[in-house]
């Protein structure tokens, strides 16, 4: 077995640098805001956009005259980042990172290039609140890496917080109530409204976004029922998890805690704040369908009926499915300026 997973990552270190390669050396026009730090690159007027570590990146490039230079480095520290929390909490590594490939990868690194590398930091933090047991120089560290995160993205901040999710306990009935409550705001203004009125108080992105608010703090793209079918099909499967087994170790309590806290989210979609807080909590779709294919085969090995064998054998091919499935539609669509024809 572990001649198999060392000739495993030999075969995928090849594939990790074709993608580190066609990341590096895209067009400009892939992606929707790449030409746009194309843009700032050329003209220097970056420093009092952005945060203290793209700035410096930047000065680099701009330094050795090549804007390659600034996509390398980021593309290879969110390529890092991601792989070392991957490789530090996942239950299986290639299940881990083939679902960072299906949902994460393509949509953050390709367009929202320094919050993509705020969130993968982020996620290393994540290693370090959801241990069984919390020490303080694990808190030091998360707290170390989130104020790092800060510095590529201010927004990073925001997420201090997070740590509480690992003393939430949620049940079946809680998910059935997150459900029809994310619907019902999913599809009315009530709660996007409060929303609205929420995000009004930070004053850094009032600040930001005041020639603009109405873009930023509401709603400005609306949702049909197709797009809500993938988010439904998720909560079955969050659902679905809390049936196997009670679920014992704090890690297991706070990616099921995380990744329905992303779910809820999207009782708020349309609202780019909203959307672009959500971003942040994409690391909990690697942790959650690690843990979900995790916990069915580990249920396997109880004695357990054929039809719940079955159901088990049925989830897993589901869950792996709809990934592959969410992301070649997206693909095909060119979401967020991701097009196989450019």
């Amino acid at each position: 077995m572990t001649y198999l997973k060392a000739l495993g990552f030999v075969f995928l270190i090849p594939f990790i640098v074709f993608l580190f390669y066609i990341t590096v050396f895209r067009s400009l026009h892939i992606g929707t805001d790449y030409s746009m730090y194309y843009g700032f690159y050329l003209r220097g007027d970056y420093a009092r956009f952005f945060d203290y570590f793209i700035i410096l990146i930047f000065d680099f490039a701009r330094s050795q005259g090549n804007f390659l230079i600034f996509t390398f480095i980021v593309t290879g520290l969110f390529l890092i980042f991601n792989l070392w929390a991957i490789r530090r909490i996942s239950y299986n590594f290639f299940v881990s990172f083939t679902i960072f490939i299906l949902s994460f990868y393509f949509f953050f690194i390709y367009n929202g290039m320094r919050q993509a590398v705020a969130i993968s930091l982020i996620f290393m933090a994540i290693y370090y609140i959801q241990k069984k047991e919390l020490k303080v120089r694990d808190m030091l560290r998360y707290f170390f890496f989130m104020i790092l995160a800060s510095l590529f993205h201010f927004s990073a901040i925001y997420l201090l917080p997070l740590f509480v999710l690992r003393f939430l306990r949620i049940n079946r009935l809680m998910v059935i109530i997150s459900f029809f409550l994310t619907a019902l705001s999913y599809f009315t203004p009530f709660t996007k409204d409060i929303y609205t009125s929420l995000l009004m108080n930070f004053d850094f992105y009032v600040e930001k976004y005041e020639g603009q608010p109405n873009a930023f703090f509401s709603v400005n793209k609306e949702k049909t029922w197709v797009e809500f079918m993938p988010i439904f099909i998720q909560f079955i499967f969050l659902y679905y998890s809390l049936t196997l087994a009670k679920i014992k170790t704090v890690s297991n309590h706070f990616i099921i805690n995380y990744y329905l806290a992303f779910l809820i989210l999207y009782s708020g979609s349309g609202i780019e704040a909203i959307d672009r807080l959500q971003f942040y909590f994409y690391p909990s779709i690697i942790l959650f369908y690690d843990y979900l294919i995790y916990a069915v085969n580990a249920k396997k090995k109880n004695k357990i009926s054929k039809d719940h064998l079955a159901l088990g054998n049925l989830i897993i091919l589901s869950s792996v499915s709809f990934w592959f499935l969410y992301f070649i539609v997206r693909v095909l669509q060119g979401t967020q300026g991701i097009n196989p024809n450019i």
